[in-house]
């Protein structure tokens, strides 16, 4: 009987939220238009400065030397003539300024070190792109200076490297896929997971107060532990929605969009293996019912709408305090602490997931502390929703 009246609960409760536009824009419309976009425009923004750096690089000689005729054979490379060079440099005209001392090739002839300075702008893309490219070359025309020496000198280049290191990846293409997507993934699923229950929390809770509509349910002959099991379960499906769009989003871009090309072309999710898909859909199960738990504890706290979004915005900064914290970070350099932290565990062992290797003991203290934490929320929401109720009632 008891679930008979849950299901007809969460039937009208889902029912109001598919016909509300505010939940559909929070759990569909973000993650799979917003977000797939946001990266079109920042793959699209980096190719256009990087294509503009590569054409166009003017450059400011004070002095001369052979490595002058050496760095103007490079693409796109303009030695200009200004009044006032440091200012063009600031103001984005030149993206450097080469400065060589009057003695420059004398002291290379002597065979001493000799120095140039070059001024460039930390701050601009293309001047930091001028400032390699010089670098580049300076490298080159001194490896020729060395060859040289080495020449009169009677010697090879090798006598000067007498070791060569070879450099193998021991990670497989699944890997390398896992663990680039490993650094954002656990982010946007976490905060999708707390962002897209925040509009049918509100809604069901203190929107209701505000519509006079709750009252009229708690006052029905309805155990209010049941109503609040159906707004439980409704909170959570828009939440896993929320972040099953989301993952369909990263899918998209890395797939069809402009950073889905390169050394991106082999993306895929070769390594979900079945248990590490196990632990992922648990860890989301989760973390939604905990983000669906204190969501709708802090719904049934604010006295209306507009303060229970006021409250909500605790709710993202939970999701992304640990989320951030751990984005560095490989799996196998996360202590393990922090697969007993709410949140924390859940991102840590998302990490572990797309590295395609979950540690059994990870799991269980990630999802053994994750069943408390929810536990722990449930009540605290079940006990704030029945102290409401009895309110309401009075």
């Amino acid at each position: 009987m008891g679930w008979q009246i849950i299901w007809t609960v969460l039937k009208k409760e889902l029912l109001d939220l598919f016909r509300d536009r505010k939940a559909w824009i929070g759990t569909f419309l973000v993650p799979l238009v917003i977000i797939p976009f946001v990266f079109f425009l920042l793959g699209n923004s980096y190719s256009n400065v990087e294509k503009e750096a590569r054409e166009y690089v003017p450059l400011a000689i004070h002095g001369s030397s052979p490595l002058i005729d050496m760095l103007a054979k490079n693409p796109g490379v303009r030695l200009i003539e200004s009044a006032d060079p440091e200012q063009a440099l600031q103001a984005g005209q030149l993206r450097a300024i080469i400065t060589i001392p009057e003695r420059f090739d004398e002291e290379i002839k002597a065979g001493n070190t000799a120095k140039l300075l070059v001024a460039f702008d930390s701050t601009n893309t293309k001047s930091v792109y001028a400032r390699d490219l010089i670098k580049q070359t300076v490298e080159a025309y001194s490896k020729e200076i060395v060859a040289k020496r080495l020449q009169q000198a009677g010697m090879s280049e090798a006598a000067i490297q007498p070791i060569a290191a070879d450099f193998q990846n021991v990670a497989t293409e699944e890997r390398k896929s896992g663990g680039m997507l490993a650094g954002f993934i656990p982010l946007m699923l976490v905060v999708s997971l707390a962002s897209g229950g925040i509009a049918a929390a509100n809604d069901l809770v203190a929107g209701e107060k505000e519509r006079g509509t709750m009252e009229s349910l708690l006052t029905a002959p309805i155990a209010a532990n049941h109503i609040l099991t159906a707004k439980l379960v409704a909170v959570m499906m828009m939440s896993m929605l929320s972040a099953i769009a989301s993952l369909i989003s990263v899918s998209l871009v890395f797939s069809m969009g402009p950073l889905g090309g390169g050394d991106n072309a082999a993306f895929s999710f070769a390594f979900l293996s079945p248990a590490t898909l196990l632990v992922l859909i648990v860890v989301i199960l989760l973390m939604a019912a905990t983000f669906a738990g204190l969501e709708l504890m802090l719904s049934t706290i604010a006295k209306s709408f507009k303060e229970g979004q006021t409250y909500m915005s605790a709710v993202i900064f939970l999701a992304m305090v640990p989320s951030y914290m751990l984005m560095p970070q490989s799996p196998v350099d996360i202590a393990e602490h922090y697969y007993v932290l709410p949140v924390f565990n859940g991102v840590a062992l998302c990490k572990e997931v797309f590295y395609g290797k979950v540690d059994p003991l990870h799991a269980l203290l990630g999802i053994g502390s994750s069943l408390v934490y929810v536990a722990i929320t449930i009540a605290f929401a079940s006990r704030l929703f029945r102290r409401e109720g009895a309110g309401l009632k009075n």
